[in-house]
């Protein structure tokens, strides 16, 4: 716009000095011409760019690390006028590394609208703010112009590589070794099994009558099965895109492996700036995608505290843990 403002006040100058060259109607006509000319332009153009929106076309859902998605974007007039010069700045950002990317695209005419590919930039794991900051209209001379509604910023989540899932079968069968036994609720049938006490409420149908006799006093047969070790999933929520981007590969492949075994599962992390330990239950693939969209939104700096020095724990469970702690080079701490 600034070379057609330049451009006009040259012309402008040039019929200018030419009407004080040549003292006649001609020359009077020319300079008359040179100053109404913009405004007639803005009367013919002002139309078209009141009617000018601009709509973002974003990749719904997530797409995965590395792909090859753009977004799109629309510009069109609401009453199929030409919409003039347009230009309009996008930024995208990824709210994970705070990577930020920046474009202007500029167009002109075309009553049928005009669409502008942008590629996402899909090298890291995170979620993407896909937003138009300023939308500029300018007549058809590009010397006025007026700004427009932007529209509503657009999110696109980028996930992690799609890994096939190592080491869950070895993972889920650490829990049949040396199993913890509980009281199973409502007794029954089982070959494990404790004696104890008997206790108001109890059933007469588990009362060893057997040794009952021997000692005097009411035993009763308590079953017992295995008590099923709840399975944690680590990892650090700090440090340079391409660890992270390793880490959350295993992450991800681990437990899309578990989900498939039908196998729920707490995935805990320490929350960057408040240092407060986040755990989320993950049982299924939508699941997995609420926790992504979750961490993947968050800041990560590059210096944090590891969950490595934390105790294993998890509010509300009283049983056994095994964790499995998430590093780039896939060495997890199993425990």
């Amino acid at each position: 716009m600034a070379r057609c403002r330049i451009g006009y006040l040259m012309a402008l100058a040039a019929a200018g000095l030419f009407f004080v060259s040549f003292s006649d109607w001609f020359s009077f006509y020319i300079l008359a011409l040179a100053l109404v000319f913009p405004f007639f332009s803005l009367a013919v153009s002002l139309p078209g760019m009141l009617g000018c929106r601009v709509s973002l076309d974003a990749p719904g859902g997530a797409v995965r690390r590395g792909s090859g998605h753009a977004a799109g974007l629309r510009v069109e007039n609401r009453w199929g006028l030409p919409v003039g010069r347009v230009a309009v700045d996008l930024s995208c950002r990824n709210l994970m590394t705070g990577q930020t990317g920046t474009v202007r695209r500029k167009g002109a005419g075309g009553s049928l609208g005009m669409d502008f590919r942008e590629p996402l930039d899909t090298s890291h794991c995170g979620c993407l703010r896909w937003e138009v900051r300023r939308v500029r209209v300018c007549d058809l001379l590009g010397i006025f112009s007026i700004r427009r509604a932007v529209p509503q910023a657009a999110r696109v989540l980028v996930l992690p590589l799609n890994l096939p899932a190592e080491g869950v079968k070895g993972l889920m069968g650490m829990e049949d070794k040396n199993p913890v036994m509980k009281p199973r609720p409502g007794g029954g049938p089982g070959e494990d099994y404790d004696l104890r006490p008997y206790r108001p409420g109890d059933p007469l149908r588990s009362v060893h009558w057997k040794l009952s006799s021997k000692v005097d006093d009411l035993v009763v047969r308590e079953t017992l099965e295995p008590r099923k070790t709840a399975i944690l999933l680590t990892f650090d929520l700090y440090g340079p895109a391409e660890v992270l981007d390793r880490a959350f590969d295993r992450l991800d492949a681990v437990s899309r492996g578990l989900i498939e075994a039908e196998r729920g599962h707490y995935v805990q992390w320490i929350q960057p700036g408040t240092l407060e330990v986040r755990t989320r239950y993950v049982s299924d693939i939508k699941e997995l995608r609420a926790l992504q969209w979750e961490m993947f939104s968050t800041p990560a700096p590059m210096e944090g505290r590891s969950l490595r020095d934390v105790g294993v724990h998890i509010d509300g469970v009283d049983g056994p843990i095994r964790r499995l702690h998430m590093t780039p080079t896939g060495e997890g701490e199993a425990r």
